[in-house]
């Protein structure tokens, strides 16, 4: 009898220079990698620790190495240090406690707290507004500054009553997040299903239903047919500026006059270009907001002032 090839996962660990980040992200993206995690270093605010979970039996050695090649010329392009790979095998029933040893509470602001639902509420944090989220495949669990910057707005700018509209909506985070602080209800969109999929997860999770949170695949045009004449008073989109100029033309379709944009995924010396990009649309920039080399830009609808005539 021939005894099937035992499964497990490889573990793949590098450090690398801060300012690689959004170009690593989009070479795992291209290269099909979703399993993976960026994290903060302790006591290190140049260097990044970069995570990837690949399945045995579709990682060979060669592919492996080609995988090495791959990062190791991105980071020679930017004219960085070369990557240190640190591989380990990590079997399949132990993958779960190995996944979750590395997450935490985590505060964010002054009344938000991200909460893994494995673990226990620390009194520390019993006054926090509780997020119970579990990382998955999707980004969006709070830890990258652009998440962070989005919550810290919601906070900021509390969307009490509001009509929420969340493109590119990943693990799902800002939408609960905006139900946790008052929106009225919120319509999500992701082109990617496993994104769906977790915003789904994590919204029964939070004790939402789809009348408070809808999540579906697709995209702006989506939302259109879906918003059965009632327009969207908050927008929020956290991804890339170049998806942001493209949208940008759109945004006027599914939003009220009295609607505001939370604009993030920008890196700062993209902003000037975002908010010139918006005004042509009439969007006028009400305030900004930096983290690291990430920005999120707040912006309402600009409406032009009536000529009168005697």
């Amino acid at each position: 009898m021939i005894k099937t090839q035992e499964f497990f996962w490889w573990k793949l660990e590098s450090v690398f220079f801060k300012e690689l980040e959004e170009s690593l992200i989009w070479r795992l993206e291209t290269l099909g990698i979703k399993s993976f995690s960026i994290e903060e270093l302790p006591n290190n605010s140049s260097d990044q620790k970069l995570v990837i979970w690949l399945p045995s039996n579709e990682w060979s050695v060669s592919d492996r190495a080609s995988l090495e090649s791959s990062l190791c010329l991105l980071v020679e392009v930017f004219e960085k240090k070369l990557l240190d790979f640190d591989w380990e095998k990590i079997i399949d029933e132990d993958w779960s406690s190995s996944w979750k040893k590395m997450w935490r509470p985590d505060p964010i602001g002054e009344k938000l707290l991200v909460l893994p639902s494995w673990l226990k509420l620390p009194e520390l944090y019993s006054q926090r507004i509780i997020l119970h989220l579990d990382p998955g495949s999707a980004f969006g669990t709070g830890s990258h500054p652009t998440t962070r910057l989005c919550l810290e707005a919601l906070e900021r700018y509390p969307p009490t009553g509001k009509i929420v509209a969340d493109i590119g909506c990943g693990s799902g985070i800002l939408g609960i997040a905006a139900l946790a602080l008052g929106a009225k209800s919120v319509k999500a969109v992701d082109l990617d299903p496993l994104a769906v999929k977790a915003t789904y997860e994590n919204a029964l999770k939070n004790n939402l239903n789809e009348k408070q949170l809808m999540v579906s695949e697709g995209s702006i045009d989506l939302l259109e047919e879906q918003m059965h004449f009632q327009k969207f008073d908050l927008l929020l989109c956290n991804i890339l500026s170049h998806v942001i100029k493209r949208l940008a033309p759109d945004f006027a379709k599914i939003t009220s006059q009295e609607c505001h944009i939370v604009l993030s995924g920008l890196l700062v010396d993209q902003v000037e270009d975002i908010t010139k990009t918006l005004s042509l649309f009439n969007w006028e920039l009400v305030a900004s907001h930096e983290c690291e080399n990430w920005a999120l830009i707040y912006l309402c609808k600009h409406t032009p002032k009536k000529s009168s005539y005697r």
